[in-house]
């Protein structure tokens, strides 16, 4: 460390003191914690075996920006025909998911706490004179999706998807002339207050398929292939009264009665996201951990919760400034 410390203050002295730190994954690994009647069950898997608990957790996370996606290549359209330029929607925040049975072979699938900007910008002129250039922001907020599938078979019903939204448009000019642009932000807000188009619906719909394949089944594959991966047969919960309880072989044995009977609870939250750290002080922290999903199900007799979370590791490794390419720590 005193030579390394030598060294930074060398680099200081001569200048070069806008360098970054560069982070190495040295451990990676996805865990599950399983709480069934009081009792507490921990196991992990290396990311590198790319194994269930990983496979879900992507799956899971990799919801937002399916939306995303979908919504941002049906609105570039729909800002386009307005004459106007598309700069980017982004969605954010961790979503809330509830999947409900229903007696008559339907399942309800919700999710709730997203929310969607969408930048898009006009300019040209008026009248031969007057040149004018705006950006319009329209947000989505308390974004609630809907849609429905078959517990028979896992496929998503079409035309039974929809979403609603809180919507707010605002134009920033260069000029007050606002009031003679097309009115872009006005078209998207009827899109987000439930008069969206089938090809918003059939991106939406994607979405939450996603939600329902990562954890209950594809359609035509084994019912509650997702949920027996997380948890697996040889998974046993010890009980604190003494006894055990084979939850992972209950959840194989019981797959239909669990699919037509349970409402599973799902909170999303977000993926480890390393970044380099510029300056010449090497960062303290080197161990992250995220809580990536939160999953709670709820039958007549029968109630778990399964947490699946990342813990990562990494080493820092000192990054050259540009005037510098050559420098070493010793």
């Amino acid at each position: 460390m005193m030579r390394r410390a030598i060294f930074l203050a060398g680099l200081l002295a001569a200048g070069a003191a806008q360098a970054d730190w560069a982070p190495k994954v040295i451990s990676n690994q996805y865990w599950a914690t399983v709480n069934y009647g009081g009792g507490t069950l921990a196991y992990g898997e290396d990311a590198k075996a790319a194994g269930p608990l990983q496979q879900t957790v992507s799956q899971l996370l990799s919801v937002p920006y399916t939306l995303q996606q979908g919504m941002n290549e049906r609105v570039s359209q729909l800002v386009s025909q307005n004459g106007a330029s598309f700069l980017g929607g982004t969605v954010s925040g961790n979503p809330s998911i509830t999947i409900r049975p229903d007696a008559s072979g339907v399942a309800y699938i919700s999710l709730s706490g997203l929310s969607y900007q969408v930048r898009s910008q006009y300019s040209g002129h008026k009248w031969g004179v007057i040149s004018y250039s705006c950006t319009n922001t329209l947000t989505l907020s308390n974004i609630v999706i809907n849609a429905q599938y078959g517990t028979a078979n896992g496929a998503m019903q079409d035309g039974k998807t929809g979403m609603t939204a809180s919507t707010s448009s605002s134009t920033d000019c260069d000029s007050n002339l606002s009031w003679i642009l097309p009115v872009v932000g006005d078209v998207l807000i009827n899109k987000a207050e439930g008069k969206i188009d089938s090809s918003i619906q059939s991106h939406l719909q994607a979405g939450l398929a996603q939600v329902k394949d990562a954890l209950l089944y594809k359609p035509g594959q084994n019912m509650l292939n997702g949920l027996s991966g997380v948890i697996p047969p040889g998974k046993v919960v010890s009980l604190p009264g003494g006894g055990v309880f084979p939850l992972g072989q209950y959840i194989q044995n019981n797959a239909s009665y669990l699919l037509g009977n349970s409402q599973l609870s799902i909170q999303l939250g977000s993926p480890i996201a390393l970044r380099t750290v510029p300056g010449t002080s090497e960062p303290m922290t080197s161990d992250f951990s995220s809580d990536a999903a939160t999953i709670s199900l709820s039958a007549p007799g029968m109630a778990f919760t399964v947490k699946l979370s990342q813990r990562m590791s990494v080493d820092w490794l000192w990054r050259c400034p540009v005037g510098n390419p050559g420098c070493r720590i010793p």
